[in-house]
């Protein structure tokens, strides 16, 4: 790591005021430095490129004039060859066979195989003089070692003994003959790779082809010099946009630990959701148990209900704040395309149609007033089929403003509902199901009435303690003494019986199963001991089936007595009043909400990108979208709207992409941005 890279990089850390010892700190430090050292090291391999390019053209052009006759009458062979309208691949087989002949031509054995005739171009080893030179040299200084080194095998063979002189001699001979034979075959292997490697043009002279080496050579001269010139100014660039890319990932670490605690979402974003052009909004279930609660906590018979016949299809539901009026043809159509958007349709680039239902067409209960499986309606009207439509949506962010940014946008709000005339609010009124929650209400009254009477025998029954005057089990007639209870004891059973009033005899049982306190009643086993294993499995799953039921019917339930749901529906326009798509120059803007709505709804929003039925991934679109948003102009002075803003920037960098994609209801897409589509 070089040390300008480390000066600026703790510039830029004691601007920001940061702990320089946290692990992110570290990180993002060491990343800034890899990037700095990179810029420096592929200047200085360009320029070690262009000096070496510079260096061999220099000598490529020398050996062409030094050896200007032998490579005119290297061309003058090829072209003999060509003028002959001789094959390409024969010419090249013909120079291969002259190459093995012992005593073969020279010219051929100096030109390189393949042939580059297509460019008019061949390829000639040219010897290059000084390393010539330099090979004589190596050779006599080896020749000389050589001649010492026999001279000391030579003393040291006569000072030995007579009796092993003859196969001393014998063997000292074997090895100069080796060695000999060694240099002989070094030295035409060295001869055989003298040559230079050049590339002539066959077109022109020897003399044009030295001269293109150097006109070459001396444009690599003019552009090292540029390069050199440039490479401060380059070298600068890069550490300022590597700096502002330091100071921008070190604000969004800390953002993201000061931001821990992430905002808590409205009650809509459980589901799918988004607002139609006109305003109205549309919910739409991530699974069945969710339609299930939109139906029954958010839905009315003043709504509209979307969906199509193909597979995948959502189930959406249109609020309607205005009582016995319709909704527009268009905010009908963009609820079409947002129901089919997770269908098959979408995977298969399908333009098709979907249907709409009044809400009072619209019933969780069949003919028998039995309730449906979750997500299963019974529809009682014919459904309205739609035009076809094409399947363009989009993602955007609603800038959420403060408080006192929420207020002005509500008083405007309720000025433009007077000038008009009307009355906005939302209702999940549904007339079918008022006689259901008055039926729950009373059966709740009912239960509560009979805790007192009800509580001794269920306590008994469950072995959860005797009152006093509880009778024996062996006797129903004759009281049996029994201890006093103490004053702690009483209000423990009082708790225990309060706890279990609403228990009816089979819920105790079943209670009584899982726990394993005890074995269920004789009635309920005798029959199942003579059962065979299938029969006793039939059984079982239609238990299953029916504490099934019996949960979905409890959840049910709950939904209708749920006051929560009127809550939300009451607030939904202060809450919708805060969420901005365009902000004005006066908004505080502080978070940002993400939506995923058909194209035609988001017209209006300041950030936008336009998302088509494709093969890319959710996560890799999420991230470019927000290299997107976050590379786009920004107005440091907040004066033009369309442009972005230095807070709305600051808040987008702090977004994470796995925290944006569970907007969409689709796994493959293909983003469409200006000028670049991905």
């Amino acid at each position: 790591m070089s040390e300008p890279s480390l000066e600026v990089i703790e510039k830029h850390l004691s601007e920001l005021n940061v702990d320089e010892s946290s692990p992110a700190i570290i990180r993002q430090k060491q990343l800034a430095a890899e990037r700095l050292n990179k810029v420096k090291t592929k200047r200085d391999e360009e320029i070690r490129s262009i000096e070496e390019e510079h260096r061999l053209n220099f000598k490529r052009g020398e050996l062409i004039q030094l050896h200007a006759g032998f490579v005119d009458e290297c061309r003058q062979y090829i072209q003999s060859f060509l003028d002959q309208s001789m094959d390409w691949a024969n010419i090249e087989l013909a120079i291969e066979l002259e190459k093995k002949k012992k005593g073969g031509n020279a010219i051929a054995k100096c030109i390189d195989l393949p042939l580059n005739l297509k460019e008019n171009k061949i390829q000639l080893c040219l010897s290059d003089p000084n390393v010539a030179q330099e090979k004589n040299k190596r050779d006599i200084s080896s020749l000389k070692s050589d001649s010492e080194s026999s001279a000391d095998s030579e003393s040291s063979a006569d000072s030995e003994s007579d009796s092993n002189s003859d196969s001393d001699s014998d063997s000292d001979s074997d090895k100069r003959n080796n060695k000999e034979n060694t240099k002989t075959r070094k030295n035409k292997n060295k001869e055989q790779n003298n040559g230079f490697p050049v590339m002539i043009d066959i077109t022109i002279s020897s003399f044009a082809n030295a001269r293109n080496y150097f006109d070459s050579m001396k444009a690599a001269e003019s552009r090292q010099l540029k390069i050199e010139k440039g490479a401060g100014i380059a070298y600068k660039n890069a550490e300022k946009k590597i700096g502002q890319d330091l100071v921008k990932n070190i604000k969004k670490e800390n953002a993201m630990a000061l931001n821990k605690n992430e905002r808590v979402k409205f009650w809509f974003e459980k589901f799918y959701w988004f607002t139609t052009s006109e305003g109205y909004l549309c919910l739409a279930g991530r699974d069945n148990l969710q339609n299930d609660m939109i139906y029954f906590k958010y839905f009315g018979d003043d709504d509209f209900f979307v969906s199509s016949e193909i597979e995948g299809s959502l189930k959406v539901f249109i609020k309607n704040p205005i009582k016995g009026e319709s909704v527009p043809p268009s905010t009908i159509l963009q609820a079409g395309v947002f129901a089919m958007s997770s269908s098959q349709a979408w995977n298969g680039k399908i333009n098709t149609a979907a249907w709409v239902l009044h809400g009072s067409d619209v019933s969780k209960y069949d003919s028998k007033n039995n309730l449906l499986p979750p997500g299963t309606f019974e529809y009682l009207a014919n459904k309205k089929f739609l035009p076809p439509a094409q399947l363009v949506m989009g993602f955007a962010f609603y800038c959420l403003v403060d408080s006192e940014s929420t207020k002005i946008h509500a008083n405007n709000r309720i000025h433009r509902e007077r000038e008009h005339g009307l009355i906005m609010s939302l209702s999940n009124e549904k007339r079918a199901l008022n006689k259901l929650k008055v039926t729950n209400v009373k059966e709740k009254t009912c239960q509560n009435s009979l805790q007192p009477e009800e509580t001794k025998d269920q306590i008994e029954e469950a072995g959860l303690g005797k009152t006093e005057n509880s009778p024996s089990p062996s006797s129903s007639t004759s009281p049996s003494p029994s201890p006093s209870v103490g004053r702690g004891k009483k209000t423990k059973l009082k708790k225990m019986a309060t706890k279990y009033a609403d228990q009816d005899e089979e819920e105790k049982e079943l209670r009584m199963k899982v726990l394993g306190s005890r074995k269920s009643k004789g009635k309920s086993q005798s029959p199942q001991k003579g059962l065979s294993p299938t029969k006793t499995e039939s059984i079982e799953s239609k238990e299953d089936m029916e504490r099934k039921k019996r949960t979905h019917q409890q959840t049910i339930e709950g939904y209708l007595l749920d006051e929560q749901s009127s809550t939300d529906l009451a607030t939904y326009f202060d809450t919708m009043d805060g969420l901005v798509p365009k902000p004005i120059k006066s908004d505080v803007i502080v978070d940002m909400v993400p939506v995923f709505a058909p194209w035609s709804t988001l017209q209006k929003f300041k950030y936008k990108a336009k998302i088509q039925p494709g093969l890319a991934k959710k996560g890799k679109c999420m991230n470019d979208i927000i290299n997107y948003f976050t590379s786009r102009k920004m107005d440091n002075t907040r004066s033009d709207t369309d442009l972005d803003w230095p807070q709305e920037r600051e808040i987008i960098n702090t977004l994470r992409s796995n925290d944006l994609i569970g907007v969409f209801p689709i796994n493959k897409m293909r983003l469409v941005l200006p000028q670049n589509k991905k």
